[in-house]
């Protein structure tokens, strides 16, 4: 762990990013409201794939290797964001005619669908994808910092 750098760190702030960001995807498919049991096709796989290779990334890089592995954690690097981004694009794909419809109905049909529970689940929407985006900035800002500290 001392060779690890303020690039793996960051990194690794963007794995836990990406978990609470399932988590609370899955708190809003699970619970009640609008989306319940509307789940996305393939979010978990994308977004516990992006994990797993940001993991490998850094533990790639804290082990001694040459330029393979170097190489494959580069890659697992860029892959990552880009497997986040379109987790995130799936889950704005899936959720906004839903928003709009809850956020921006007319007055008639307003009373009856902005209920606690829709207006829960359309705000756990909400900060799923606000978490998911997080999680991607956060990724591609770690891929131009380094993940090993430089031999004095």
């Amino acid at each position: 762990m001392k060779k690890l750098s303020v690039g793996a760190w960051i990194t690794c702030v963007a794995v836990v990013l990406a978990i609470v960001a399932f988590f609370v995807y899955s708190g809003n498919i699970g619970g009640e409201g609008y989306y319940k049991d509307a789940a996305v096709n393939n979010l978990p796989l994308m977004v516990w794939g992006a994990a797993a290779a940001l993991a490998v990334a850094v533990a790639l890089r804290a082990a001694k290797g040459g330029k393979v592995t170097e190489l494959l954690s580069g890659v697992l690097r860029i892959g990552a964001p880009c497997l986040l981004a379109w987790a995130l694009m799936n889950l704005i794909a899936g959720r906004v005619d839903g928003l709009g419809y809850i956020y921006f109905s007319n007055a008639d049909v307003a009373k009856e669908v902005q209920t606690a529970a829709n207006m829960g689940s359309a705000q756990s929407a909400i900060w799923s994808m606000g978490l998911l985006g997080a999680a991607m900035l956060v990724a591609v800002a770690a891929a131009f910092f380094s993940l090993r500290k430089k031999d004095a």
